[in-house]
């Protein structure tokens, strides 16, 4: 026997005759004419070669043969499995539900969120609730990374996020200059004259010393002197409270990097960094990937250091970047 995914139909139609033995009353519950259902089960005999149900001998209704009373309790099984995949559980609760979020950005983006989404997750003190964070190297094709599962929110600039993806901008923050508390500078405000002489930090997997501030600089006529390129982020808090290197960072960060440092406004205009989440459509509708999605934007409403998309009207003078450092 050889049953299409097109004979599914028939088979809806011979669970009710099953269940009714009765062409009349199953055709209503199906909401066919009698005459179609008939011809259904001309079909299904057919299929089955057997004639499944045959007209009872008292005159009412009809009888199933031994071969579909075998067949009914596993075709009844079989029909409750299949609309179970129309009524899966459209909620998560994350109290109990188990899940793995696998979330991947720039450093300064997962910077920013992986602490208050780890407190955030934290407070249902649901173990099998977890999350997983990575940053991606300079010019990552993430799509792959996607459609594989590795991973499940994308953090990066608006314009940084391929077009197939699904996104919604988080924040608009702007660019400051930090440096270590006690500096041999001072914490008063940075002249362009200071900002150019200071030895600068960046992060690049890469190690890349020429980065977007560069290019903006040379607009300016300025330059600027890159001391150190680190491979990773989490290697700029300890740095710069150990030297007198100092780096730009998206203001929202600052209190990530950790206490020993202060942030101070930088000499010139520049573009506000915006920031976006991406994911792919096939995880759209995910009830476990909703609430996460749900989090980063209440985090990033929580960051009052940060104008949050809401509140941010682009101006000419303040055009989201996706440069820093």
């Amino acid at each position: 026997m050889n049953i299409k995914p097109s004979d599914l139909p028939l088979l809806v139609s011979l669970d009710m005759l099953l269940e009714e033995r009765n062409v009349t009353r199953a055709a209503s519950r199906l909401h066919v004419s009698q005459p179609a259902l008939s011809a259904q089960l001309a079909r299904l005999r057919r299929l089955f070669n057997d004639p499944l149900l045959v007209p009872s001998e008292t005159g009412r209704g009809m009888v199933a043969t031994p071969k579909a009373e075998d067949m009914a309790a596993a075709l009844r099984g079989a029909l409750t499995q299949l609309g179970a995949l129309g009524d899966s559980v459209d909620i998560f609760d994350p109290a109990s539900d188990a899940a793995t979020f696998r979330v991947s950005g720039s450093f300064s983006a997962v910077g920013t969120f992986a602490r208050p989404l780890i407190q955030a997750i934290h407070a249902h003190r649901n173990r099998s609730l977890r999350v997983a964070f990575d940053t991606l190297t300079e010019d990552q094709d993430v799509l792959p990374r996607f459609e594989s599962g590795d991973i499940d929110l994308l953090l990066v600039p608006a314009e940084q996020v391929p077009p197939s993806l699904k996104t919604r901008q988080l924040m608009a923050d702007r660019l400051v200059l930090v440096q270590r508390r006690g500096h041999p500078r001072g914490d008063g405000p940075v002249t362009v004259e200071q900002f150019c002489r200071l030895g600068h930090m960046v992060a690049s997997p890469l190690g890349r010393l020429d980065r977007l501030m560069d290019r903006r600089l040379k607009e300016l006529d300025l330059s600027r002197d890159v001391l150190v390129s680190a491979p990773h982020g989490d290697a700029i808090g300890g740095t710069l409270a150990s030297t007198d290197l100092v780096c730009i960072l998206p203001e929202s960060m600052v209190e990530a990097v950790g206490a020993d440092v202060q942030a101070h406004a930088i000499p010139f205009d520049l573009p506000d960094v915006s920031l976006s989440m991406a994911w792919h459509s096939r995880l759209d509708k995910h009830p476990a990937h909703r609430w996460l999605r749900e989090q980063m934007v209440a985090i990033s409403r929580g960051l009052h250091r940060a104008r949050h998309d809401d509140d941010f009207r682009p101006t000419a003078s303040r055009v989201p970047s996706s440069g820093y450092n």
